[in-house]
């Protein structure tokens, strides 16, 4: 016998809110789960103003704006695959709250940012057992674990990350340069054009900036995609050679506009520009790549990312 499938809450957030405050003691624990949240903002306030100030400052970050509205966004379609059974949250609400408010705590001896951001992630995990339940957290946990896309690296991981890539796109791109008739020289992560032109491949032209960018971009198209795992695993992995493919091409273009063209058209607005069109080469990658596996599947004709925000996969609870 096949069991019917759960009625879907079209109104996603608001009906969970609904039906919430409808339980006896629900508004309580509303109340509760606010004064949580005061507190919680009150603590990292200085976690929550690094992160508006380093999304506005840092293209390496300035998805992070995009983030809690792709969180929330996840949350509402995860809430409106159909109710979720209430079980009392309290002893393990009570139990992340406290874990982060030591996660906080240690900052004070351990001057690592992550650790206090990562704290600042467990308090809201601990809200959302407090006034949802213990259920809600496996129902809303990917909505919760995407928030991770917003914490900016430590300096010491991100220069660990962006130094290697430094010297691997100078090198590769430095290769097809020579390859396809322009001969340069490459010196660590400077390249030398005939006539004595120097190129600097600087630490902002490493691909983290892209690749930031497209791990986030990628975990929620294979998130929303009702596909194999293999096809969701696949897609996030490809994240890294999408970016690094993209800023190669983007290097060896501005060294071919510095040597016909001149330096003046590879700096400023140009490079800016060039910047963007190489945003949207990824995601012309992205989608062919998208296209190519779901002619896998299915062998049918293009079906955009294949996404179907409703019936991808979930943490049911």
């Amino acid at each position: 016998m096949v069991n019917p499938a759960p009625p879907e809450c079209r109104d996603g957030l608001i009906s969970l809110l609904r039906d919430a405050l409808a339980r006896p003691g629900g508004r309580v624990g509303l109340a509760g789960a606010l004064v949580c949240l005061g507190l919680l903002g009150t603590i990292f306030w200085r976690n929550l103003w690094h992160f508006g100030y380093t999304w506005s400052t840092d293209e390496n970050y300035s998805h992070g704006f995009l983030v809690p509205l792709l969180s929330l966004y996840f949350a509402n379609e995860s809430a409106r695959r159909g109710p979720i059974p209430y079980r009392s949250g309290v002893r393990i609400a009570v139990l992340l709250l406290l874990l982060s408010l030591l996660g906080r705590m240690a900052t004070i001896y351990i001057p690592v940012g992550a650790v206090s951001d990562g704290a600042l992630l467990l308090g809201l995990a601990g809200i959302c057992a407090l006034f949802a339940g213990a259920a809600a957290l496996r129902r809303f946990g990917f909505a919760l674990a995407f928030l991770v896309f917003m914490i900016p690296l430590p300096i010491a991981l991100y220069t660990a990350i962006a130094g290697p890539l430094q010297l691997l796109v100078s090198r590769v791109a430095s290769d097809v340069l020579s390859a396809t008739g322009l001969p340069v020289l490459c010196e660590g992560n400077l390249i030398t054009l005939p006539g004595g032109q120097h190129m600097f491949v600087a630490e902002a032209c490493s691909g983290m900036r892209q690749l930031t960018g497209f791990l986030a971009l990628t975990t929620a198209v294979a998130y929303l995609s009702p596909r194999p795992l293999w096809y969701r695993l696949i897609v996030v992995a490809s994240s890294v050679p999408i970016a690094m493919s993209a800023n190669v091409i983007r290097v060896i273009v501005t060294g071919w506009i510095m040597h016909r063209l001149g330096p003046r058209y590879a700096m400023g607005a140009f490079h800016t520009v060039e910047g963007l069109l190489m945003m949207g080469l990824g995601l012309v990658i992205l989608g062919a790549e998208c296209w190519t596996l779901n002619r896998i599947i299915a062998g049918g004709p293009f079906s955009g990312f294949g996404l179907h925000p409703k019936k991808g996969p979930e943490f049911a609870g």
